[in-house]
């Protein structure tokens, strides 16, 4: 009768030795008791939670939901996120923001700008002379950047997170695309700033995805 021979699963096994090195780094180096992560898409995000002795939890939003639309309706008075956001598009479309992040630390003549504004006509995207990038010109008295409207978004997930945690929160860690270049970087770290969020680390997407493979498996990671 032949043995079975029980194969160990080294990407798994990699993924969480890859959780473990980072939760403990940034533990270190955060002065609170708990730090959040931003894992920053373009059409959604994932915020999560890390605390002593709890190696990661993901943060449910008002809808008890992991993943939240990054998309933004923006008022006189009044901002709204999410899903909520998302039902005032077909009523308010130029007021209703998505896909901003595609013109981070891009100037007004980077053809991505040409891009955007040849996919969502419905924004008007006005020139920043000082600058020379671009702003969402909501009305006649409103007007933002991209790295504002990003600041509100890491802001609004601040919220999430503090809620869950039920405790203040200031420091985190953000997820970016590998492609990301260094004025789009600084762009988000600009935008962290704009939210009173100390960054402790700018981590690119694909090394998120471990991490998220490592939390989602953790079950079968702790049988091998």
């Amino acid at each position: 009768m032949a043995v079975k021979v029980r194969r160990q699963r080294p990407r798994r096994r990699v993924c969480w030795a890859l959780v473990a090195v980072l939760l403990a780094d940034l533990l270190a180096l955060s002065d609170t008791l708990a730090v959040m992560s931003v894992d920053l898409g373009s059409e959604s995000m994932k915020v999560a939670i890390v605390k002593p002795g709890v190696p990661m939890e993901i943060v449910l939003n008002k809808e008890s939901r992991r993943k939240t639309p990054v998309i933004v309706t923006l008022k006189e008075n009044e901002r709204f996120f999410g899903d909520s956001a998302a039902s005032m598009a077909i009523k308010n479309p130029k007021a209703t923001l998505r896909y901003f992040q595609h013109l981070l630390g891009k100037q007004a003549d980077n053809p991505h700008v040409a891009l955007y504004q040849a996919r969502f006509p419905e924004h008007e995207l006005t020139f920043d002379p000082q600058r020379q990038t671009v702003h969402f010109q909501i009305s006649s008295q409103l007007q933002f950047s991209p790295e504002e409207v990003l600041g509100m978004v890491l802001n609004y997930s601040r919220s999430l997170a503090e809620d869950f945690a039920e405790q203040p929160i200031k420091d985190a860690v953000i997820t970016v695309p590998v492609f990301f270049n260094q004025a789009e970087r600084r762009a988000v770290l600009q935008a962290a700033r704009m939210a009173g969020l100390k960054v402790l680390q700018l981590i690119n997407d694909n090394t998120a995805t471990a991490l998220s493979y490592g939390v989602f498996r953790r079950k079968d990671i702790n049988t091998t």
